[in-house]
């Protein structure tokens, strides 16, 4: 018998504790924890279309808490409670406001707008309600409805291109598949082209880089390259005003007068054409030079020989 007790003892605290624990999740689901330190708010709103319990409160897209309930109200006005982490501070004036979750399914959530005034709303106080105004809201109240419409697009599509792929016969079919096999390797020799423009794209860096270096160099030089253009345009001015034809007919009678002398040089008949031309007298020339140069040499040797010096009356013999 007391092993009986003990087993029904035992059956009941397990369903007690699958109940408590169904509550618990339950609550917990619905945003509502039992044993949480969160600080409760309420707002007021006209229409929560889209949004749900345990739905998220967001501050500057991060989530601070959730949705606890969402009540009707006598008035016709929805009372929506939600669950704010235990450190977090409401300002006096902040704004609830109800904004899309994402553009697709229409789903919403709470976004807190903050002031800064330093006085704070009491915990289980009310804060200003205001409803979803945004473009992304509205829009995602219009792309909601069309998502079945899509849909159904999609079916049709699907019925079309199947009925395309009926009338098209096996020669067409071909075709078709010839060019679709032009086209992948026209893609591949673009894709080709492409990695070898990828791969020349260090060298094109280069010739960038050195171009600007060039450019920079040209400006930071414009002042020396617009001193030495007006240098070059002096002196074209210069060269320009210059007696250039009376030089040349100068150097063209010069070079005349050269040309005769040049001549009379070469005539035989002239005193130094005869000297240039006369092999007889460039040898007795050559001869005397020869002579003199002996007797130079002597002279230096022997000065006695040559020069007689009387000393007091007397001729001093070498």
């Amino acid at each position: 018998m007391a092993g009986k007790v003990k087993s029904e003892v035992k059956i009941g605290i397990l369903v007690a504790v699958t109940i408590a624990m169904f509550i618990l999740g339950f609550n917990f689901l619905r945003g509502r924890g039992v044993f949480s330190s969160d600080k409760e708010y309420y707002a007021y709103y006209g229409n929560v279309q889209g949004l749900q319990e345990s739905a998220a409160v967001q501050l500057n897209g991060f989530a601070i808490g959730k949705v606890s309930e969402i009540e009707l109200q006598p008035d016709r006005r929805i009372r929506v409670t939600f669950l704010l982490d235990k450190k977090i501070k409401v300002p006096r004036g902040s704004v609830a406001q109800i904004t899309a979750n994402d553009l697709i399914s229409g789903t919403k959530i709470i976004t807190l707008n903050m002031t800064n005034d330093p006085v704070a709303i009491p915990e289980g106080g009310q804060i200003q309600g205001k409803q979803s105004s945004g473009i992304l809201d509205n829009l995602g109240e219009q792309v909601s409805p069309l998502v079945s419409v899509l849909q159904h697009t999609v079916v049709s599509l699907d019925t079309l291109l199947n009925t395309v792929n009926n009338i098209i016969d096996d020669d067409t079919r071909r075709h078709l598949n010839s060019s679709f096999a032009s086209l992948e390797v026209t893609l591949q020799q673009l894709s080709g082209l492409a990695t070898q423009l990828n791969a020349q794209s260090g060298n094109l860096a280069g010739v960038i880089r050195n171009a600007h270096s060039i450019t920079g160099n040209l400006a930071d030089n414009n002042m020396q390259i617009t001193s030495t253009l007006n240098n070059l345009e002096r002196f074209s001015t210069s060269l320009n005003n210059a007696p250039v034809q009376q030089t040349v007919d100068e150097l063209q009678r010069t070079a005349a007068s050269l040309q005769a002398i040049v001549a009379k040089i070469n005539d035989n008949n002239g005193s130094l054409g005869m000297v240039l031309n006369d092999k007889q007298l460039y040898h007795n020339l050559t001869g005397t030079l020869g002579a003199l140069d002996t007797l130079l040499t002597d002279l230096k040797a022997h000065p006695a020989k040559y020069i007689n010096v009387s000393v007091f009356g007397r001729r001093v013999k070498e």
